[in-house]
């Protein structure tokens, strides 16, 4: 079966990406174990993104929220 492509705008970006820092500070997860860096949002905020899934266009590099694809999302949720 072939794998669905993720979704991108016309600019080639993925819907919730962020831009990783110069340096990025690796730490690990402390719920799953992987690797992972913070930012802060423009809202002030928080916001954990997964290294498994940095991507490099025109020398940027972006990475989506690590809650996508942390087995125990759910547990940290505010909700």
């Amino acid at each position: 079966m072939k794998e669905a492509l993720p979704e991108r705008d016309l600019f080639g970006c993925r819907p919730h990406e962020y831009a990783l820092p110069f340096p990025v500070r690796i730490v690990d997860c402390q719920s799953c174990g992987a690797k992972m860096t913070w930012v802060t949002t423009a809202n002030g905020k928080a916001m954990p993104l997964s290294l498994a899934t940095v991507e490099e266009r025109e020398g940027v590099r972006y990475a989506l929220p690590h809650f996508i694809d942390c087995p125990d999302a759910k547990e940290w949720s505010k909700r």
